[in-house]
């Protein structure tokens, strides 16, 4: 594959384009305030100074004719903001005061502004700048004409025009260079995340993307990923651990089926053969059993059962376990207390949730001896309602706490008990479903298992 030029990659990176729009705008912006500044100068001062020489003439042509030539004067002496130039002329175009020998050629005496070249020249003998000039004509026949030149404002226009050239310019290369700047390290960035995935993508899940203190956008995207990764990872070691475990689960039984089979072929009467087949019907029935538990925990777990819940009180759900499980532990001389409380209601599904409870009560029964006691109940904790079954049995030693939610773990005690190991496995998806999880205790003697919302389920158990 032919590599792709560093020049080629600089302009297909995002920020350098970012940068290039960046300039763009700072560009436009720019001209934008100079264009206004270059509109204020070029037509708004020139608009005034129009008016004003229209109405210094209009006042000059009413005033009466000693006034005019000591006026004249003086305005020429200390307002040469505005008059340059001025002329007073009698009938026949003789000069009675000002600094213009002679009308300005083309002026029409009309009271109107017109820009016309300057009739007088500088000290080194060139025509000065353009300027503007008012004439009007006197009831006694003689002629005012002021002018101004627009020297000023030609400057100040070129000055705005340099300023932009000069300040756009600079502005668009100091642009360009800090988006290029920043375009190759957020490539090198880039760079590293991509050999990262790549890697990743080739069986290396124990690889993560890297992240820097800074905690920018990128950081906070890499950190989702590996999080992201981490979970993977969890999900795939815990596929892997399951399929083991249901290889291991169901090897036993299923060898066991045959040998039974084989031994009712080879035996002669037809009460061994169906013993035999009734024998290898109950652990094939053992095997769809795990089967069927592993295809409703995955169910419940990729299932979109939330859409379903609604309000659960969880105290409803206590009484019918109580009412279901009541008569079995009569039948194995154990007492099962319901503990009473007020309305206890939680965002869950009802029938999870009376499965949950219900692997949990029936493992308290099977594990409580002959005279023991099993209680359940809900109640309030500080993150929500909770719900606590306990038992006088041999209780859960602290080391297996963790594990025992793990799927297909047998404790070295229940071993040889009828079962699939899956029952408290169940338990702990359905809690993780409803945002919850469990805390396990010592009952001193026996168990107390305590459903909580996240959070609480993780702080040490109560003894």
């Amino acid at each position: 594959m032919t590599p792709i030029p560093w020049q080629m990659r600089l302009f297909r990176a995002a920020t350098f384009r970012l940068a290039i729009l960046f300039a763009l705008a700072v560009t436009a912006s720019t001209s934008i305030v100079f264009f206004f500044v270059y509109l204020h100068v070029s037509v708004y001062d020139d608009k005034q100074v129009r008016s004003h020489l229209i109405a210094e003439t209009a006042d000059a042509a009413i005033e009466p004719m000693e006034r005019i030539r000591g006026e004249f004067e003086r305005r020429l002496a200390s307002d040469l903001r505005i008059v340059d130039y001025a002329g007073f002329y009698a009938k026949d175009g003789t000069l009675i005061a000002g600094n213009l020998p002679a009308p300005p050629p083309g002026l029409v005496i009309d009271g109107q502004a017109y820009q016309l070249d300057s009739p007088l020249a500088d000290a080194d003998g060139y025509t000065r700048d353009p300027a503007l000039f008012v004439g009007r004509r006197r009831a006694d026949g003689t002629t005012v004409i002021l002018g101004r030149s627009l020297y000023e404002i030609h400057a100040l226009r070129r000055i705005v025009s340099r300023a932009l050239l000069i300040g756009v310019v600079p502005t668009i290369l100091l642009t360009l260079v800090i988006g290029t700047f920043f375009s190759l390290r957020s490539a090198r960035r880039l760079q590293s995340i991509n050999q990262r995935v790549n890697r990743i993508m080739q069986g290396h899940l124990n690889e993560r993307l890297p992240t820097r203190s800074g905690g920018d956008d990128i950081d906070h995207v890499a950190h989702a990923v590996n999080l992201m990764l981490d979970e993977i990872v969890r999900l795939v070691s815990q596929i892997k651990d399951v399929g083991d475990n249901i290889a291991h689960d169901l090897r036993t039984p299923l060898a066991i089926m045959r040998a039974r089979l084989e031994r009712g072929l080879c035996s002669e009467s037809d009460y061994g053969v169906r013993e035999s087949v009734h024998q290898a019907l109950r652990d094939l029935d053992r095997a769809l059993m795990t089967i069927t538990t592993l295809l409703r925990m995955s169910e419940i777990e990729n299932g979109p059962l939330r859409r379903s819940f609604g309000t659960v009180d969880l105290c409803e759900v206590c009484s019918q376990i109580f009412e279901l499980y009541e008569p079995l532990a009569e039948t194995k001389a154990i007492t099962l207390y319901l503990i009473s409380s007020p309305p206890m209601p939680m965002i869950g599904d009802f029938q999870l949730l009376i499965e949950m409870v219900a692997n949990l009560v029936d493992n308290a029964i099977k594990f409580t001896p002959q005279g023991g006691i099993v209680t359940l109940g809900a109640f309030a904790s500080p993150h929500g309602p909770g719900l606590r079954i306990t038992d006088t049995g041999p209780g859960i030693p602290a080391k297996e706490r963790e594990d025992i939610f793990k799927r297909f773990y047998r404790h070295d005690r229940s071993r040889h008990d009828a079962g699939s190991g899956l029952g408290l496995s169940m338990v702990a998806v359905i809690a993780e479903l409803h945002g919850y999880g469990f805390r396990v205790g010592d009952n001193r003697p026996g168990a107390i298992f305590e459903f909580l919302p996240k959070g609480l389920s993780g702080q040490a158990s109560r003894t």
